[in-house]
């Protein structure tokens, strides 16, 4: 019985090309089109807060006394950011924003860079309109509940209203096309491959 090395299958595949390409195209299509069907889109809106105090109206006489004051007040404005992120998502703002409009908790993201006293409320949701009310209602919350329930966060001001952008979620289409095209490469191979071999059997 032959024995086959890559060379030889390799001229095998060369001189029936046309069904290699015909099969590595029809899974190149199926690939895609199966990334296609399964794709959904996610709608985030996202929204910018700036919580501090306005270092700007420090008593004159207090910066005498003691140079630092600012940058103190600064450093603990930075420090108290990841807390005002927690107590956002988990407090009476988020509460009384879902009395306006209903949405899930798991849809929205509280997060603040480091260093900063930005905060980014990002919301997303399977449709525009929503995440951008729900954005722009829960920067709203923060700022009305926010100086009740925590007194020392300083000033909440919206620095950016909501904005809208469109993810999609689920199987790369390029992916699952070039996937499709290699198993059709492979699965075409195999059986001119094992054609040949019937044929020299015979």
């Amino acid at each position: 019985m032959k024995t086959y090395s890559l060379l030889d299958l390799f001229k095998l595949i060369i001189s029936k090309w046309w069904i290699c390409f015909v099969a590595a195209l029809f899974f190149a299509i199926a690939g895609f089109g199966i990334a296609k069907i399964t794709e959904s889109k996610t709608f985030q809106a996202s929204t910018t807060l700036t919580i501090s105090h306005n270092y700007s109206k420090l008593d004159q006489s207090d910066e005498k006394e003691n140079t630092s004051s600012a940058y103190d007040l600064t450093q603990s404005d930075i420090l108290l950011q990841n807390s005002i992120a927690n107590l956002i998502k988990n407090s009476s703002i988020m509460e009384n924003a879902k009395k306006k409009v209903h949405f899930s908790s798991s849809d929205i993201n509280v997060n603040s860079p480091d260093n900063t006293v930005l905060i980014n409320i990002n919301v997303y949701t399977t449709n525009s309109h929503k995440s951008v009310k729900v954005a722009n209602i829960l920067a709203k919350s923060t700022k009305k509940i926010l100086p009740r329930i925590l007194p020392a966060a300083g000033k909440v001001i919206v620095a950016k209203k909501a904005s809208q952008t469109v993810k999609y979620v689920g199987p790369s289409s390029k992916t699952y096309s070039f996937v499709g095209a290699i198993f059709g490469l492979v699965l075409s191979g195999v059986i001119l491959l094992w054609n040949d071999i019937k044929d020299r059997l015979k």
